[in-house]
């Protein structure tokens, strides 16, 4: 079974071929694609590819080998011929031999470069020599796909939510990795080695360049291999996040923050933005983060933090609702009394359903939550028990995949939502659907026990037991 792209991007795959110097065929296919990669000793010796515009007729046109009139007249040429084009244009004079191998250089280039733009699809890689005609083995350097595509890389986002509160570890750099340095590269590798132990989100804001041009450079190097990625100690991650936590309580207690501002954003943020903002400052600040912390008063301040930013999102991410902020600004009303007074109840509620939940009288707790929910929209934990509750009454099963969806919506990182839709669909002898829950699951955290558990028993193997996220941990 092959890996999924949205879980497991191509590119990491190619890292792995050039550290490890691997050989074998590399297998690409989405419904409408196949592309195969062929590698000697860590290097693209050769490609093949169903994607017209990666043909290399089309390829030989592009870069002016052959003319309009002969890229045309390609189908007369193979007509009942079993040769392969690039012999069929040699042979009758229409390219010369070194056209034609600069020609299929540039085809195998463009087929690996444009797999960092897949979003779709499963890969395979096989580990065995391939089996190649000489003259089809062109020993293309993978840093050069890394440095054309690293534009191209749709799954940088993910990358940046994966690292982004991980600290970069440089490593020693081999001939090869130096040559393919810019630089700019230079630069940023002396700027990360002056902020040891300190999260590249922090080392981001020091440096000067735009976070999307930092987090590329960052990718490349990642991929090239010039550094890794190490987690920080829990304490020095809380520490570092109380410290934040206090300086924008104080900010919202003294001042009005601009809701764009208080994201981290401009006002020409698309959709995607605000939901990255949103999901990085949640997961920074959510209340539930701060339970070790030594200030009791602390776990307070976060939830007033985080309704604040729950109220930011609720608006910037809904159109209507951004337009009227945008026009004439979102007023705060007068009613946060009311609204604290209405969180507190909701909290109420919500404890007195956890022990009933406990007691497994889910019918009274689904009932209390259902209330809880009313008065505040904010918290993923109430939806979490609502959704349990619900899951264990047969004729609120469907009320239960909505409320779990909202835990995702409310905290995309948290796996037990994912974990609860897997089992909810398992139960309906819903396979397929609740493979791709589990899979999430542990694209999110891969040691969580359940996940791994029923991924293995739906598969029929042990495949589960190879998950490691979107992006390989140290």
């Amino acid at each position: 079974m092959g890996q999924r792209v949205i879980e497991h991007p191509v590119p990491l795959m190619l890292r792995r071929i050039f550290i490890e110097k691997l050989n074998g065929e590399l297998e690409i296919k989405d419904d409408r694609l196949e592309k195969r990669l062929y590698f000697m000793e860590g290097k693209l010796a050769f490609a093949k590819t169903n994607l017209v515009q990666e043909r290399l007729g089309e390829i030989l046109f592009k870069i002016g080998k052959i003319n309009r009139g002969q890229f045309w007249d390609i189908h007369k040429l193979m007509e009942g011929k079993r040769e392969k084009l690039g012999k069929i244009l040699v042979q009758n004079n229409l390219i010369q031999q070194n056209d034609l191998f600069q020609g299929l250089i540039i085809q195998a280039r463009t087929i690996a470069v444009s797999t960092f733009a897949l979003t779709s699809g499963e890969w395979e890689f096989f580990s065995q020599i391939p089996e190649l005609a000489s003259d089809s083995q062109f020993h293309i350097e993978l840093p050069e796909i890394f440095r054309e595509g690293i534009d191209r890389l749709k799954s940088l986002p993910m990358f940046r939510n994966q690292f982004l509160e991980w600290a970069p570890v440089l490593k020693p750099l081999g001939d090869d990795v130096r040559r393919a340095l810019t630089a700019d590269d230079q630069v940023l590798l002396k700027e990360l080695a002056a902020y040891p132990q300190m999260s590249a989100e922090k080392i981001c804001a020091r440096v000067g360049p735009s976070p999307d041009r930092f987090w590329t450079q960052l990718a490349y190097l990642y991929l090239l291999n010039a550094l890794d990625f190490a987690e920080l100690s829990s304490d020095q991650e809380l520490n570092r996040n109380i410290e934040e936590l206090i300086t924008l309580y104080d900010r919202l207690k003294t001042s009005e923050i601009d809701y764009y501002e208080l994201l981290g954003l401009n006002n020409r943020a698309d959709g995607n933005d605000i939901k990255d903002a949103y999901f990085i400052l949640a997961k920074k600040f959510h209340p539930d983060r701060m339970g070790k912390a030594p200030d009791p008063d602390l776990r307070e301040k976060a939830n007033f933090v985080f309704t604040r930013i729950n109220k930011a999102y609720d608006v910037l991410s809904h159109e209507e609702n951004r337009r009227e902020y945008d026009t004439r600004g979102y007023k705060e009303m007068t009613v946060d009394r009311v609204s604290e007074n209405l969180f507190g109840k909701a909290n109420i509620l919500y404890r007195k359903a956890r022990t009933l939940y406990n007691q497994k009288r889910y019918w009274e707790a689904a009932s209390l939550l259902e209330e809880a929910v009313r008065y505040d929209k904010t918290k993923a934990s109430y939806y979490l028990l609502l959704g349990l509750s619900q899951v264990n009454i047969l004729s609120l099963k469907r009320a239960a995949e909505k409320s779990l969806q909202r835990v995702t919506e409310l905290e995309p990182w948290n796996t037990e939502p994912y974990v609860a839709l897997g089992m909810l669909f398992l139960s309906e002898k819903l396979e397929k659907r609740a493979e791709g829950f589990f899979r999430k699951a542990l694209s999110i955290n891969p040691d969580h026990p359940i996940a791994r558990k029923k991924l293995e028993e739906i598969t029929g193997s042990d495949k589960g037991k190879g998950l490691l996220g979107i992006f390989k941990k140290k």
